[in-house]
């Protein structure tokens, strides 16, 4: 009698890296040998490949790896959003460089979309202004500048956005 059970994978709705750790751990409680762990899995010639071999090749089916041109697409579209601080933003476009595939260019990558999305006209402009402006010089100045704003906005009593 085997241990829990296993539900059949929903294309639509499961996520594939989950499921095969479920399946996985499966065969581990319920000691099932490689070669039985293929027959879970229906593909052409499934004797003839492992379970990783044919995890994989669903991986790559189900979840393909993004293109770093949609990638990049999609950073440089991304703005600063009302309400959202310089750090957050740095947070979010750092999160989203990583399926870029920049190389070399992350670091002036960053800074160009920190300079081109930043919410303030005038930090922009400062940071314009900057020469040999590098990510880490654009980044801590941005928010010593986000931060003069906002001190200057509460010391002439204006809501802080």
């Amino acid at each position: 009698m085997s241990i829990g059970k296993i539900n059949e994978f929903k294309v639509h709705s499961d996520d594939w890296n989950l499921y095969v750790e479920r399946l996985e751990q499966y065969f581990v409680v319920n000691k099932i040998p490689a070669d039985m762990q293929v027959l879970t899995l229906i593909t052409d010639k499934s004797k003839s490949k492992t379970f990783s071999q044919i995890a994989e090749i669903m991986q790559k089916h189900l979840q393909p790896k993004p293109s770093p041109l949609t990638e990049r697409y999609k950073l440089r579209n991304r703005k600063q959003m009302d309400g959202e601080s310089i750090a957050e933003y740095v947070s979010v476009l750092k999160k989203m460089s990583i399926g870029c595939e920049f190389g070399e260019g992350l670091e002036d990558s960053l800074r160009d979309q920190l300079v081109c999305g930043v919410r303030s006209e005038a930090i922009r402009q400062r940071l314009f202004a900057e020469e040999k402006l590098g990510f880490a010089k654009a980044y801590t100045f941005s928010m010593s500048l986000e931060a003069a704003e906002r001190n200057a906005a509460v010391v002439e009593g204006q809501d802080v956005v």
